[in-house]
């Protein structure tokens, strides 16, 4: 994560942040976003959500357009390496995970951007200094007073959510879970036997969920169907615990962090239901 913020802070005191964003800004100002909340985005899809956490905290963004780009880096981020691992779980194409998540971001951010309130604030544990101007090292002492602040916030929220996920494991809690959450499977559009790779995939992330999901539907306890209902569900709602605890500290409000990809997978989920039951339909007729 070092590296890239200080390579993007190196670019922001070069001039190249403010000329990128100068040509990226009109083609995404219809999302909310100027160019740099684009790059921030894109850190977050080549890389990880830690990435883009700690872009954010060199570059100059508002309250409003941290709130989009981290409902859009829930969604789409580490597309790579998540894709691949989709695919091996049961879903047909990693490009086809992979153009859904980026489109269902897109969509998302555009949403947001007739929703929210031009004027919507709030408190952010980053700093968003603009260094357009500076000195280099102005701009250095910049980069590293931010990054002295996000640091350990990140380092403790880890080893907190660590414990917490280890605990989970431990005191075998996630099969407890899974009872209870069984009938909110229906209103996704997912399987009530799906309840409990749902609550692995949101409690310890898509990377071991995954792994478990390919022992469930070999054995046959998944269905291949419903393994990619729930792969394509998990695309934009995996990590609820890690990846919404993280972006909470910083202060988005928790409401944005969790019910605008909820809904969206809920929407492609039921789509794709939609679209089984009319084959089958026309197969029959």
């Amino acid at each position: 994560m070092l590296p890239i913020t200080f390579g993007v802070a190196l670019l922001q005191w070069a001039g190249a942040i403010a000329a990128v964003s100068e040509w990226l800004t009109p083609v995404f100002s219809h999302i909310g976003l100027n160019g740099e909340g684009v790059l921030t985005f894109l850190t977050a899809v080549s890389a990880s959500i830690y990435a883009a956490i700690g872009v954010m905290g060199t570059l100059n963004l508002d309250y409003r357009s941290v709130t989009i780009i981290a409902v859009m880096t829930l969604i789409a981020h580490n597309l790579i390496v998540e894709s691949v691992v989709q695919r091996k779980a049961g879903c047909r194409s990693a490009w086809g995970m992979a153009a859904l998540r980026l489109a269902m971001a897109l969509l998302t951010a555009w949403i947001l951007n007739r929703i929210l309130p031009e004027n919507y604030t709030g408190t952010l544990l980053v700093a968003h200094r603009d260094a357009g101007g500076a000195s280099f090292g102005a701009v250095m002492q910049g980069w590293a007073t931010a990054q002295a602040r996000l640091l350990p916030l990140m380092f403790a929220m880890i080893v907190s959510l660590n414990v917490l996920q280890q605990l989970l494991r431990e005191f075998r809690l996630i099969g407890r879970l899974t009872a209870p959450l069984a009938p909110l499977m229906r209103i996704f559009g997912l399987s009530p036997d799906s309840a409990f790779l749902w609550v692995v995939l949101n409690t310890l992330g898509l990377t071991y969920g995954s792994s478990v999901m390919i022992g469930e539907v070999e054995t046959g306890a998944v269905p291949r169907r419903e393994a990619r209902l729930l792969n394509a569900h998990a695309a934009m709602n995996h990590s609820l615990l890690e990846d919404t605890l993280l972006y909470a500290a910083l202060g988005i409000g928790l409401f944005w962090l969790l019910v605008p990809r909820l809904a969206m997978a809920m929407a492609v989920v039921w789509a794709m239901r939609l679209g089984i039951a009319l084959r089958e339909r026309r197969r029959n007729q």
